[in-house]
């Protein structure tokens, strides 16, 4: 019992003791505080200020493209065919597309969006992209890069379609939310109008793409269902056939005249009205922590060095 009171003891003196030591040391700690605070507001004021961009969209309701065959599937089967399949509202496939390099071969098509995403590469006097010259720092990492890891310089490649649906991969996210059932895209930039023009022009491309290949696939089925309508023996056959082909023809109709086939935007793109990053309450309390860290270390380092 004896030394269990000796070791508490000889735990607060210590507790004691490092408390004095570092509040012995508190104006040197003060000091390293606002150096670091310093540092956090050059930092701040440096740094590029970026906005947060939404855009939420809705699928396009379903019984404007999707045929109701309820009733057709028994008298379908007779006639030897099988009822077709809408591919409006897949968001998944909408999702996948929206960054693909068929997306960004399309946008490659806008010349002015393409210029201000590869704005360091465009040069007014030759009006075309060039490799810029490499900074101090970037030299410095690809020196590093071929010593340490052997890699080789790439050859320059002109902007394409690979690297914008890269680019696009990069620069906006896409999730859906699984209870909504809503697709909501969102970005930190410090360009908001060019997000803003690029999330419109790459949705109005996937939708179009997604809206053509339907279409194609669908005049495929009424021409396969025509086929079949002259060879069908019985009545019930050729009546199921008709309601077929005058089914699938109104709902070609309908997407063909509507403006969004996959996903129409459910309110209009939306820009933060301050800052989003950096965020400055983080960053200072961040410098308050690692400047009372750095000066309490270097009261300790200094009071056990004047002990030995």
């Amino acid at each position: 019992m004896v030394d269990k009171l000796t070791d508490n003891t000889s735990d607060e003196i210590d507790l004691r003791e490092l408390f004095l030591t570092i509040w012995s040391g508190r104006y040197l700690i003060a000091l390293a505080v606002a150096a670091s605070i310093a540092l956090a507001a050059f930092v701040l004021h440096s740094s590029e200020r970026k906005y947060t961009v939404s855009y939420t969209f809705q699928p396009v309701a379903d019984d404007n493209n999707t045929p109701n065959f309820s009733g057709l599937g028994g008298l379908a089967s007779l006639a030897g065919v099988s009822l077709p399949s809408a591919a409006s509202g897949d968001f998944q496939t909408f999702k996948i597309l929206l960054q693909s390099e068929e997306t960004a071969e399309q946008l490659m098509a806008s010349p002015d969006i393409v210029r201000q995403i590869f704005e360091g590469e465009w040069s007014d006097e030759t009006k075309s992209f060039k490799q810029q010259e490499a900074s101090p720092i970037g030299r410095s990492v690809q020196f590093f890069k071929k010593l340490l890891p052997g890699s080789e310089k790439a050859d320059y490649t002109p902007p394409n379609a690979a690297r914008l649906a890269e680019w696009l991969s990069e620069n906006f996210f896409v999730a859906e939310d699984r209870d909504t059932g809503m697709l909501k895209l969102t970005s930190e930039t410090p360009n908001p109008q060019l997000i803003i023009d690029v999330m419109t022009a790459t949705t109005a491309i996937t939708d179009t793409i997604l809206k053509d290949r339907y279409l194609s696939s669908a005049r495929q089925s009424v021409e396969f269902y025509q086929n079949k309508i002259s060879a069908a023996r019985s009545r019930e056959s050729r009546e199921a056939l008709a309601q077929l082909i005058a089914q699938e023809q109104q709902k070609l109709m309908l997407a063909s005249n509507g403006s969004f086939f996959v996903a129409q935007p459910l309110t209009r793109p939306s820009v933060s009205l301050q800052p989003t990053s950096p965020k400055s309450s983080l960053v200072l309390a961040l410098a308050i922590v690692l400047g009372s860290f750095i000066g309490s270390a270097i009261v300790l380092i200094r009071k056990a060095l004047q002990n030995d």
